[in-house]
């Protein structure tokens, strides 16, 4: 059985969607990875336009993403899920039943992955440029555990 591992945000259209898909291709084909948002309120809605053009440009297609709320979810499927934010490690934490997944932030020691929701296309791309830092040593971690 393949392992699986899920990337939270605060709505799953912006940080998470784009943070899947770049540790989905460091992890391959052995690993799931999905993603899901902390907000009921904006499940089933797509990507971001910004996620989506700025994945495009690395030849990544997100256009397909409707985005999920983790209430929506079986938390105990993941063997990891990581956060964009303690904050959200938190509330992922109080989410869980019992202690069955891994919680991790991705850029822990920098405050995790800063939302670009407000910085136009260049916070999108640096979103990514910071992703392509950090999602390495995430993906370390996971095969390594």
């Amino acid at each position: 059985m393949m392992e699986r591992v899920l990337c939270v945000c605060v709505g799953n259209i912006s940080r998470s969607p784009m943070m899947q898909a770049v540790l989905q291709q460091h992890l391959g084909a052995t690993f799931i990875v999905e993603s899901a948002g902390l907000r009921k309120e904006l499940a089933g809605r797509p990507a971001n336009y910004r996620s989506v053009a700025c994945m495009k440009e690395r030849g990544v297609d997100l256009s397909g993403h409707i985005s999920r709320w983790i209430g929506d979810l079986d938390l105990g499927q993941y063997r990891w899920i990581v956060c964009v934010g303690h904050d959200e490690a938190d509330q992922v934490r109080s989410a869980l039943s019992a202690d069955s997944a891994s919680v991790m932030v991705a850029n822990e020691h920098q405050g995790g992955i800063p939302d670009p929701y407000e910085l136009g296309m260049a916070g999108y791309r640096d979103c990514l440029a910071l992703l392509d830092q950090v999602v390495p040593h995430v993906a370390r971690r996971i095969r390594e555990a």
